[in-house]
């Protein structure tokens, strides 16, 4: 049985998580974290979400503790992120997370960390954009057509902070690892059109995460897209990423090392 404490347990990715993770057969939610000006902290986790007694109290997590879990997940904020990371290396077990709108120095400290710990990281947990990212690989000749035109367009919830998302960002890098053409992530037109990986971000509705590549040139154009139907689509990605890491013993992992495993 693994153990496990959930940063950002109150968020709408962590609620589902939560669920998902109780309803397991082979994990068992023992701890879960807040921020620390939540009006929630002492509060029971279950009722807290609107559901019913869980018998778990609301925390916030604090680095000087020794919680019963043998892994911590993160969805929260990058300051969030940073002291779930910081208590995960303190105490020597697997980290993951999926929270986004990360500084550089925030990820190279990841980096750093995970010559130590076991991390597992990844903007978009969902198993079915990770195979988009993979079939990337498949597309080189056609992405590497200097007459093709490439652009992104996602579209997210009006609440999602960060633009682009990091789920755009992860696809424009892979793409522009894979072409070596720079990314435009504020879209600004110019004439002629420079050799470049544009992405065009929307904050709309209540979408989950809608995502679209478009190739376009030499006659035709090819358009890739996922569209995220619940949350819960992100939350299987995060079981998976559970399963994988708990017997690593350090290293930076996503779920391109998942799928060759």
């Amino acid at each position: 049985m693994i153990k496990i404490g959930l940063n950002g347990s109150l968020g709408k990715m962590g609620r589902i998580l939560a669920i998902k993770i109780l309803s397991s057969d082979d994990m068992a939610l023992t701890e879960v974290f807040e921020r620390k000006d939540s009006q929630f902290l002492g509060s029971d986790y279950g009722i807290s979400i609107g559901i019913e007694e869980w018998k778990i109290k609301l925390k916030e997590l604090n680095i000087k503790e020794n919680y019963n879990i043998d892994l911590l997940v993160d969805f929260s904020n990058e300051e969030g992120f940073l002291n779930a990371l910081e208590y995960s290396l303190k105490h020597q077990i697997p980290f993951v997370s999926g929270t986004t709108g990360l500084s550089k120095s925030t990820i190279k400290k990841m980096k750093e960390c995970s010559k130590t710990i076991p991390i597992f990281y990844s903007s978009n947990m969902s198993i079915g954009i990770n195979s988009i990212l993979n079939l990337l690989d498949n597309l080189k000749d056609i992405l590497n057509d200097r007459k093709r035109d490439i652009e992104i367009i996602e579209y997210h919830h009006n609440q999602k902070k960060d633009a682009p998302s990091g789920t755009a960002l992860l696809i424009a890098e892979k793409i522009s690892r894979i072409t070596k053409r720079p990314i435009n992530k504020n879209f600004e037109i110019s004439y002629p059109r420079k050799d470049e990986i544009r992405i065009h971000s929307l904050r709309i509705g209540e979408i989950y995460g809608y995502h679209k590549i478009i190739i376009s040139g030499n006659g035709e154009t090819i358009e890739i897209s996922h569209s995220a139907l619940s949350r819960e689509t992100f939350a299987n990605g995060v079981i998976k990423a559970i399963k994988f890491i708990m017997d690593k013993k350090n290293g930076l992992f996503s779920f391109s090392d998942v799928e060759g495993d």
